[in-house]
């Protein structure tokens, strides 16, 4: 019994650590994951390396390979275009709800964030960081406990796609600095703007960001 306890808890340990890399695109589409090979660097047998990647499928992250292991799905155009609709239904309106509700504190740590960005566009991890601090506040203060899972679901959903353009090196810092702008208009417009305001320079930003996207994907 204890073995099977411990089996399931490296199988998610696995599963959480695979799951970040491919939604951070550390894992690019269309990547082999090789079981052999990834249990021999997370220093296990390959059960629960196998049993991970039958979750990640699940998920729709990856599409096994019997007897091999697993590719790392590709992202297509309706993807993109899927989400972001999704996205531009759902985020302006939560936005607006969110904006009284949200700590002034809080936009003020984002902007910190922002401006040391605009001097360190290649930091990476401080980037996907405050990128998910300014747009989980669109959601997560609002009272509609089912509007918060619907919204937090396609944002998951969301990661790996709106990282392509970061993740490409001819537009990396482009696309760094036209998002930090973006980011700035939100909070502009969350400290000083009416609620139309607020929508308006959110749904741009979305707009944008599905026009990245598309670009990386036609490059």
């Amino acid at each position: 019994m204890k073995k099977k306890i411990v089996a399931l808890s490296m199988r998610d340990q696995i599963y959480d650590v695979l799951k970040d890399s491919i939604l951070r695109n550390m894992y690019a589409p269309n990547s082999m994951l090789p079981i052999d090979q990834l249990a021999e660097e997370f220093g296990v047998s390959a059960t629960p390396v196998r049993e991970a990647l039958v979750k990640l499928e699940a998920d729709g992250l990856i599409q096994l390979i019997p007897n091999k292991g697993a590719i790392v799905t590709d992202i297509q155009v309706d993807d993109v275009l899927n989400n972001w609709e999704m996205r531009k239904l759902l985020e302006p309106y939560a936005a607006v709800r969110s904006a009284t509700l949200i700590p002034r504190e809080e936009l003020a740590q984002i902007r910190e964030e922002i401006q040391s960005l605009n001097t360190r566009p290649f930091d990476k991890e401080l980037y996907i960081a405050s990128d998910a601090h300014i747009h989980e506040t669109f959601y997560k203060y609002l009272p509609n406990p089912f509007l918060k899972d619907v919204i937090r679901r396609v944002h998951q959903m969301s990661v790996r796609i709106r990282y392509l353009p970061e993740n490409s090196a001819a537009i990396h810092e482009k696309a760094v600095r036209e998002v930090l702008s973006e980011h700035a208009a939100i909070l502009d417009a969350f400290e000083t703007g009416t609620p139309g305001q607020i929508e308006d320079a959110v749904r741009k930003h979305l707009e944008n960001g599905e026009k990245r996207a598309m670009a990386v994907l036609h490059h």
